[in-house]
């Protein structure tokens, strides 16, 4: 059963006129009449009376009517709602976003769900590596992490910022009014890490291991809120991009290492159909972050 065969017999018994509905419809009769009859064969009932030139429904017909209706109906709906998606009107969008990028993202999420608020957005929180399995899972439509190197040949990866890892302290102390600082000097300072995944662990590790360092962590804690929380007490200091500390009353304090770069990216599943919402979504997130003189 086809659309097209249903939109036929519904003009038909709307006309009583096979002739009329045909010239309607721009078709031949005889291409009309072909396919009522292969819905009827297919249907196994005859949909119509016909005495000469006249056509009547049969009681099948008129039953069938409604549900043909609303068949063509339901795919009329169908392509307003592709239509409305491709103009950003309706839909939905998952989003997957690194612990380290929250405050950064959550800007661009506001300006987005004010200018477009018909669209339901669904974020997903949680570290890099769970993200990417959603993403190769095709559950979220893309994720906004992390990384410093490309890690899946069915991924594709769009840069957005690059920033430097910053030691954060409570505006006001001594080590805030730095402008830099050494390794070797941040290794003299009760510190808190926060351990959201395992690519920011690994980036600050690895460098003071290269020189040999081993810095005072005191407190580990998986969650950036909490870790800023610690470091506003004045008792702690602790290393993060300086995104994660946007808009807090901490200072951020250059470190002097060229190993701890962060890179943020947009990552995306190959091959899958990306709509108008989700493409813009990303233009407001790069926006944001040459607003913010990150990229």
């Amino acid at each position: 059963m086809e659309l097209r065969q249903l939109k036929y017999f519904l003009k038909a018994q709307e006309l009583l006129s096979f002739t009329e509905a045909a010239k309607r419809l721009n078709i031949s009769q005889s291409t009309l009449s072909q396919q009522i009859k292969q819905l009827e064969t297919e249907l196994d009932v005859s949909l119509f009376n016909r005495i000469g030139k006249q056509i009547t429904l049969t009681e099948p017909g008129r039953l069938f009517t409604e549900y043909a209706e609303q068949s063509v109906r339901k795919a009329e709906d169908g392509k307003l709602m592709l239509q409305d998606l491709k103009k950003i009107k309706v839909g939905t969008i998952t989003i997957g976003v690194a612990y380290g990028l929250k405050d950064f993202f959550v800007e661009t999420l506001i300006d987005f769900a004010e200018k477009f608020p018909q669209i339901k957005i669904k974020v997903i929180y949680e570290p890099s590596h769970s993200l990417y399995e959603k993403l190769q899972k095709a559950q979220v439509d893309f994720v906004l992490a992390l990384h410093e190197t490309e890690i899946a040949p069915y991924f594709t990866y769009k840069n957005l910022f690059s920033c430097p890892m910053v030691l954060a302290a409570l505006a006001g102390t001594e080590v805030s009014y730095k402008t830099n600082i050494t390794l070797e000097e941040i290794c003299k300072l009760p510190l808190v890490i926060a351990t959201m995944g395992y690519d920011m662990t690994h980036t600050v590790h690895k460098a003071f291991s290269a020189k040999g360092l081993s810095p005072k962590f005191t407190i580990e804690v998986n969650d950036i809120p909490t870790a800023i929380r610690l470091v506003n007490s004045g008792n702690w200091y602790s290393i993060f991009i300086k995104p994660s500390i946007l808009g807090t009353k901490l200072a951020s304090i250059a470190i002097q290492d060229e190993g701890l770069m962060r890179y943020a990216k947009i990552i995306s599943l190959k091959g899958t159909y990306e709509t108008e919402s989700v493409k813009e979504f990303k233009k407001m997130l790069t926006l944001s972050a040459k607003i913010l003189k990150l990229s």
